[in-house]
């Protein structure tokens, strides 16, 4: 190991027994259950199931959601095989309760202390391991290497600022991603920058989120909640400090022509909400904190502060025009704008979108994204898609993607062991 890691190790072994002390926090504020926390430190009641397992890991909803979807194309090939899919939310831990094929076990993560690691990786004995997008914890992926457990990293995306940070600590990264059999990289930037990091060529698979298939929010939901509005829903999804702002200027552009119009703004950080609700008051706008009045909002309000989780997708459903924050600030750079564009919902968004580059350069070319800089474009954008002047999304978009879906499948599949072997 390198001198980083030892340190990053021995920080972790000694501060791993105040981690309860962490997890109760988070259980009194909501982040935890405290039924599960024991899974926070490998502990479980359930047993290893028989077959194949693979442990798919991701952070949050968007990764959990692409790690469903890679497994459900696994299991067309391998039946026998199961998935543990562990994740760091309560919120993503919900989706996958609600909205998990056959064969799947959720636990929570076990934190990335030594001991916490090593229970979970004694328990479940997994056969292989997937990765999603950037998720790199040192104590877990070398524990995967101890036990020579084959790892894969999908979707692999990284910021301009995690790529200079690994390039600036090359054995590390070196020794961390070695865990790693195949890193198939969402974009030329993390592909080129990891090489740099690693001295490995890395392959640029392309976006899977651009190939995986989302299931839209059902339309016993959507159809109802849109009737009981009854005016135009406009979206401001994903946004930041500055940018709520920006949203509510071009809105009361917009008033001016639409004066019925409602605007919907769901911060990227909910804890936000009261401060946005008051900027939107400011304004002169009667609103509606979605945290407090879970109802279609009355005739009256003009605007709602969407502060909850889980509920980006039915607010790309039941809009007609939708702005995505994170690149209108210039630090932030920029989110994914796959799935409104997957529910046919064409996005406005700002020029600092530099850790979506390419995915943006995609959609803007399929006319699925525009990129603007101003209050008033945003304005017109939203009067155009509410005027239906725009052109249906092209069907088939999606589609052209499902080749490095399908060359991640085949990597999977290569690590795990023969059907003979796993029902032995």
């Amino acid at each position: 190991m390198t001198a980083t890691l030892t340190l990053y190790r021995i920080g972790a072994t000694l501060l791993e027994p105040f981690a309860p002390i962490l997890v109760r926090n988070r259980v009194k504020s909501g982040k935890e259950r405290p039924e599960r926390s024991g899974e926070r430190f490998g502990r479980t009641n359930l047993a290893r199931p028989g077959g194949a397992l693979i442990w798919m890991h991701g952070a949050s909803v968007g990764e959990s959601r692409l790690l469903l979807d890679l497994f459900e194309a696994l299991r067309t090939q391998r039946p026998d095989a199961y998935a543990l899919v562990t994740t760091q939310t309560t919120t993503s831990a919900d989706m996958i309760a609600a909205s998990a094929p056959q064969h799947v076990i959720h636990q929570m993560a076990p934190v990335d202390g030594p001991r916490a690691v090593t229970r979970f990786l004694q328990h479940w004995r997994p056969d292989a391991a997937v990765f999603a997008e950037g998720e790199i914890w040192p104590n877990m992926l070398l524990g995967l290497k101890r036990g020579r457990i084959p790892a894969v990293m999908a979707n692999a995306r990284m910021t301009t600022r995690s790529i200079d940070s690994w390039n600036s600590r090359k054995s590390s990264a070196r020794a961390l991603f070695g865990a790693f059999q195949f890193i198939g990289a969402a974009d030329r930037q993390t592909a080129e920058g990891l090489g740099r990091a690693t001295g490995h060529e890395i392959t640029t698979v392309g976006n899977l989120k651009m190939a995986a298939r989302i299931t839209p929010p059902p339309q016993d939901k959507v159809v109802p909640f849109v009737k009981a509005i009854g005016r135009p829903i406009l979206l401001a999804a994903s946004t930041h400090p500055g940018e709520d702002a920006f949203a509510i200027e071009a809105f009361a552009a917009l008033r001016v022509s639409t004066p019925d119009a409602l605007l919907v703004i769901v911060p990227r950080h909910p804890d936000r909400g009261s401060t946005i609700v008051d900027e939107a008051r400011g304004r002169g706008f009667t609103v509606q904190q979605w945290s407090k009045e879970r109802s279609p909002p009355q005739q009256g309000t003009s605007v709602v502060v969407a502060d909850t989780m889980g509920e980006l997708l039915f607010w790309y459903a039941v809009a007609g025009g939708i702005y995505l924050g994170g690149a209108t600030k210039q630090d932030v750079g920029g989110h994914n704008a796959v799935e409104p564009a997957q529910l046919d919902k064409r996005v406005f968004t700002g020029p600092h979108g530099y850790n979506f580059r390419e995915t943006f350069e995609i959609l803007a070319q399929n006319d699925a994204l525009v990129i603007g800089k101003t209050a008033v474009q945003l304005a017109d954008f939203w009067r155009a898609e509410l005027s239906a002047r725009s052109a249906p999304i092209r069907a088939a978009l999606f589609d052209d993607f499902r080749a490095p879906f399908d060359r991640t499948i085949e990597a999977i599949l290569a690590m795990l062991p023969t059907k003979a072997a796993s029902d032995a």
